[in-house]
């Protein structure tokens, strides 16, 4: 599934040979845990699911400038559809920014779940990233709700 994009871009699933741009490109939009991000597109790679995707943005050089996964889920905050396709996460190098190619990375996942019967789709950002707060708005997602997520170590000692 190729797509134009703006300035020549090309939207594509991932291949086996994008390995090391799409680790790279993690990496970027999630810092600080490389080796997960080397085993979950090698997991990824080599057992391909019809509930998941990767889409690139290649410039016309053969560079990998940008991604978006998604995956269809039974339900997503403020859907009233299952499933849901999900942006689970979406990243533009820099200097690509402001192009349209974040526009055109999302319209292939919407078409991508729409192929799979979605009606609906979702996203999420961290609560003070407001850059992509204002990305998500100018690609048509509207706010549902905010949260904040809280986590605690248990103790493997202290039994009951």
């Amino acid at each position: 599934m190729d797509r134009a994009a703006p300035h020549s871009v090309t939207i594509r699933l991932a291949e086996s040979s994008d390995r090391d741009a799409w680790i790279r490109l993690r990496d970027a939009l999630w810092p600080g845990t490389p080796d997960d991000h080397r085993s979950e597109v090698d997991a990824f790679l080599s057992r391909p699911s019809p509930r998941d995707a990767c889409f690139l943005a290649v410039a016309p050089d053969g560079a990998v400038i940008g991604f978006a996964e998604a995956r269809l889920r039974e339900y997503a905050d403020g859907c009233v559809t299952s499933p849901v396709g999900y942006l689970e996460g979406i990243w533009v190098e820099p200097d690509h920014r402001r192009t349209r190619v974040g526009e055109a990375l999302v319209a292939a996942v919407e078409g991508w779940a729409r192929s799979r019967g979605c009606t609906e789709m979702a996203s999420d950002r961290a609560l003070d990233n407001e850059a992509s707060g204002r990305f998500h708005e100018a690609a048509g997602f509207e706010e549902v709700e905010r949260a904040v997520l809280y986590r605690k170590t248990l103790d493997p000692g202290a039994l009951d």
